[in-house]
């Protein structure tokens, strides 16, 4: 005879000691684990697909510069000689007088160091989200091949650790940069030498008469608690200084060119410098540079170029609909009692969002290039 269960008296719950705590408390240790270990791997390999892939982008960009088109009718006649009886409308040829305006992460350079085997798109900017393009070029400082500190700051262990080898450079060693225009300048590195964050002063100019570079980096390696820093000078022997604005930022004010043995120098503090008279300078002589942009300069400098405080939102919604996403997949698994279908739902859409999760936690890290 069939005994239909007492549905009144349901089979009581398993007890929660103790040892079921520490058995939740181990699951939750391993995924914790795991997510880190993700994150580790993302920071390692993730970044550098994004960096990869930005610098393809880059690359278009850079050499649309540096053959852009002028109207026929300003080339010499003789150089719209052709075979075809189809004259174009444009040739593309640099045009020496017109600077490409450049937003902050566009590329403005190519920075190749052969003994370390590096080869860059430099962007224009320092904050995080140009760093990750590639190098970026301080936005107050010359431009390559002029007269004065081109000073470039770069990543050393994520987003592509361009100058993640900088320590291994030598004095001597070669540093080439190519401008939007194609010219090559090489520069020398003279020294190498760690600084603390604060010390800011070493991407500014201190001697106007002199075309310097400085590239720039968080030291040691994994850490932003100092700063490694390398100096070279531009080899005139085989690069000449130049004194033209082959790129101007799309926030900078304009520019006169002027020729004169005195030029005022634009610092929170102007002094006024004398060069040799058979140099020519671009300065900027309408207004003196905003000492908030100067700020803003020094305290990019001391900050790492990292921890974005306006990611919380981001990283916050991101993590509601991986919860949701986890939430679902329980929910799936509850009601069908099928694992594998809770598993083929909800694994793939997990790990889309965790990748987004991971990116913008990783904007809320202390500095670390």
């Amino acid at each position: 005879m069939l005994v239909e269960p007492d549905v009144t008296h349901p089979r009581p719950r398993r007890r929660r000691d103790w040892y079921w705590f520490l058995g939740r408390l181990g699951q939750s240790l391993i995924v914790l684990g795991l997510l880190m270990f993700l994150f580790v791997g993302y920071q390692l390999w993730g970044t550098g697909i994004e960096e990869s892939q930005a610098q393809n982008r880059l690359e278009n960009t850079f050499f649309d510069y540096s053959t852009p088109t002028v109207p026929a009718d300003d080339v010499a006649v003789g150089e719209l000689e052709s075979s075809s009886d189809d004259t174009p409308d444009t040739i593309a040829q640099p045009d020496p007088f017109r600077p490409v305006i450049v937003d902050e992460g566009d590329p403005v350079a190519i920075i190749e160091i052969p003994d370390l085997g590096v080869s860059k798109f430099v962007v224009a900017g320092v904050a995080a989200s140009d760093l990750k393009k590639g190098p970026g070029h301080y936005p107050m400082t010359p431009q390559p091949g002029h007269l004065g500190n081109v000073a470039i700051a770069g990543h050393r262990t994520t987003y592509g650790e361009p100058f993640r080898q900088l320590d291994e450079l030598e004095e001597g060693d070669d540093i080439v940069v190519t401008d939007v225009r194609g010219r090559e300048f090489v520069y020398r590195v003279t020294q190498a030498f760690i600084v603390e964050p604060e010390d800011s002063w070493v991407v500014a100019t201190a001697d106007p008469t002199r075309a310097l570079l400085t590239l720039t980096t968080c030291h040691p390696e994994f850490s932003a608690k100092q700063r490694l820093i390398v100096t070279a000078e531009l080899d005139t022997a085989r690069s000449p200084v130049v004194d033209d604005r082959p790129f101007r930022y799309a926030t900078e004010p304009l520019a006169a060119e002027v020729t004169e043995s005195t030029v005022a120098i634009a610092t929170s503090n102007p002094v006024e410098t004398t060069v040799p008279s058979d140099t020519t300078v671009a300065a900027v002589i309408d207004e003196p540079l905003p000492s908030s942009t100067l700020d803003l300069e020094v305290e990019t400098f001391g900050e790492g170029w990292f921890s974005d405080p306006a990611a919380w939102p981001h990283v916050l919604g991101w993590i509601a609909v991986l919860l949701g996403i986890v939430a679902g997949g329980w929910w799936v698994y509850r009601r069908w009692t099928s694992r594998l279908l809770a598993y083929t739902l909800a694994v793939a859409p997990f790990f889309v969002v965790l990748y987004f999760v991971f990116q913008n936690v990783n904007r809320l890290l202390p500095p670390n290039l």
